[in-house]
């Protein structure tokens, strides 16, 4: 009972890392090809910290 217990938790834990990693990499694709593929602009400066300081000034900004 004890053997089952623990596979069925690294099975439901192994699960939920899984998804996780996916949803992060397609997080990270995704704003790649938003900033590459539509914005026109190199896709790796995507992860450059001057990109999201521009990002939130204009999104906080009271204009």
């Amino acid at each position: 009972m004890f053997k089952k217990t623990i596979k069925f938790l690294g099975l439901r834990i192994s699960l939920i890392l899984l998804v996780v990693i996916l949803m992060a990499l397609a997080i990270v694709l995704g704003l790649m090809l938003g900033y590459g593929g539509l914005g026109g602009k190199n896709p790796g400066d995507i992860f450059r910290p001057s990109i999201w300081h521009d990002f939130f000034s204009k999104l906080s900004s009271k204009s």
